[in-house]
């Protein structure tokens, strides 16, 4: 379709010379001619031109006025004055009400031609570019429904657009995003995201997503992105996995915890078992302590293995709790005399007198007595050169408090969150000589809470740890008090 030129002039003569001239030099083009600006005014609301040409000087409504009405009802159309000889000032005042160029009385026909076609050609540019808006409002209208963060940046990183799936998963609105780099929004991305697979005219087909970590407002994402290149930008979707890399990475903790702790006694037994078989015979001291040894790591086994069927059911849900009212300080006694017989040189272990009457608390005692039992063998096991491990029970704050005290190793403050996580352990390249499974403190932690309470740390390196157990205190019927956990103990309700 050609493109459509309206001139605005009381001038016969001029009406009829212009439009020959301009159908002489530019010969796709239709020309439409008007002789009073009101005429003109009930065309251009009517049809959206690619320019016009108007005279300044014309009775009644004048060309300065009927620049301001298109201005008003057709803004993006550039208009051309035509001025008389020596009007400048008339010439500077259309400029500045958006006239987009003036053109001098006695007309110079090949500038006016080559000013004219530079006016249709910014026209048709913005006609582009209004199209180009539009389609990507739908496409962003499409894209702000779909499952998959998506987001937008221009060749300089900047964000240009942000849909609603990409709040969702970084938690970072569209207002917050847009205009900002994208640097800014996801941390790391200068170092990623080269490598980030974009399809584009170097790359033409379809690149698989690749999963990469970002920093999101103090926390650690894992995105998998691809991308695609458009004219001036590229176009980002991301999922995400942050989920699933806490999963992988639960299996590799796993797998090292696993390898090691059952490696290592089972190098034992092989060991001490290979001797046994030598045909050389050894001396009941030699063989005692080999079968010692034997015990010893199979029973270490056990405890890995039983360990990880726990969690398992702990994360499952199978895990049944049989609930009854007990007196803490019985339990809490009869865990440390347990531990008495098993105590390694230079520890020792105390039981805390406790001031006064102590209420009973409601719990599944087994429960119970093995997070009392992880919490008393995690102290021992970081208080390698020895030391006090000191069990206190009482109240605080209205809630029974059981807490254990060592002065070992401590726990760097930036890990104390984290000892409770599945197979975390604080020392996993055992470069201070402790091991264990990194289950411990995370089934102290869900039998916990599983039993109505809480369970927290208090640590410094070098100066030891003090682990708090708080649960409920059982609210007993008036004349009923909490009955022995074995025999021979304090009494209990019924």
């Amino acid at each position: 379709m050609n493109p459509r030129v309206l001139i605005v002039d009381d001038d016969p003569a001029l009406l009829e010379a212009l439009p020959e001239a301009l159908r002489l030099r530019m010969s796709a083009l239709d020309v439409e001619a008007c002789d009073s600006a009101s005429g003109a005014l009930a065309r251009i609301a009517d049809e959206d031109y690619d320019a016009i040409v108007t005279d300044i000087k014309m009775p009644g409504m004048d060309g300065l006025a009927l620049l301001d009405e298109i201005q008003t009802l057709r803004p993006d159309t550039p208009t051309l004055l035509i001025t008389g000889h020596g009007e400048h000032d008339l010439a500077i005042q259309a400029l500045r009400r958006g006239a987009y160029d003036y053109i001098q009385k006695p007309i110079d026909r090949d500038y006016f031609t080559a000013s004219l076609g530079r006016a249709i050609e910014r026209r048709e540019l913005a006609k582009r570019v209004e199209l180009q808006r539009l389609e990507l409002e739908r496409h962003a209208h499409v894209l702000e429904h779909v499952g998959d963060g998506v987001f937008v940046v221009d060749r300089d990183d900047v964000v240009q657009f942000w849909n609603l799936a990409a709040e969702r998963i970084t938690g970072i609105s569209h207002d917050q995003a847009v205009g900002r780099l994208a640097g800014a929004l996801l941390g790391g991305w200068e170092a990623v995201a080269p490598s980030i697979p974009v399809a584009g005219a170097v790359r033409p087909k379809r690149q698989l997503a690749r999963m990469l970590p970002f920093e999101v407002e103090g926390r650690e994402l894992w995105l998998s992105l691809c991308g695609v290149d458009v004219a001036d930008a590229t176009v980002y979707s991301f999922q995400d996995r942050t989920d699933e890399r806490v999963v992988d990475k639960l299996k590799d903790d796993f797998v090292a915890t696993a390898s090691h702790e059952l490696r290592t006694p089972l190098a034992a037994i092989y060991g001490a078992a290979k001797t046994l078989e030598r045909p050389e015979p050894l001396d009941s001291d030699g063989a005692d302590t080999l079968i010692s040894i034997i015990t010893t790591e199979s029973e270490r086994l056990a405890r890995v293995i039983e360990d990880i069927l726990y969690a398992s059911h702990l994360d499952s849900g199978r895990l049944r709790l049989a609930t009854e009212r007990i007196d803490p300080r019985a339990l809490a006694q009869e865990v440390v005399d347990s531990m008495h017989l098993h105590l390694p040189d230079g520890v020792t272990l105390s039981l805390e007198p406790s001031p006064g009457d102590l209420p009973g608390v409601d719990v599944d005692p087994t429960k119970l007595r093995r997070v009392l039992l992880n919490l008393l063998e995690n102290a021992i096991k970081y208080s390698p050169e020895g030391g006090p491990v000191v069990v206190r029970v009482g109240v605080d704050n209205g809630r029974v408090r059981l807490s254990v005290r060592d002065e070992g190793l401590g726990i760097p403050r930036g890990e104390q969150e984290r000892i409770f996580e599945k197979f975390y352990r604080a020392d996993p390249q055992l470069a201070r000589g402790v091991g264990g499974s990194g289950l411990g403190l995370y089934i102290c932690r869900e039998l916990v809470q599983r039993l109505g309470g809480e369970i927290e740390v208090e640590s410094e390196p070098g100066r030891g740890s003090t682990f708090t157990v708080d649960l409920p205190p059982a609210r007993a019927p008036s004349g009923v008090s909490p009955r022995p956990t074995r025999n021979g103990g304090p009494p209990q309700a019924s």
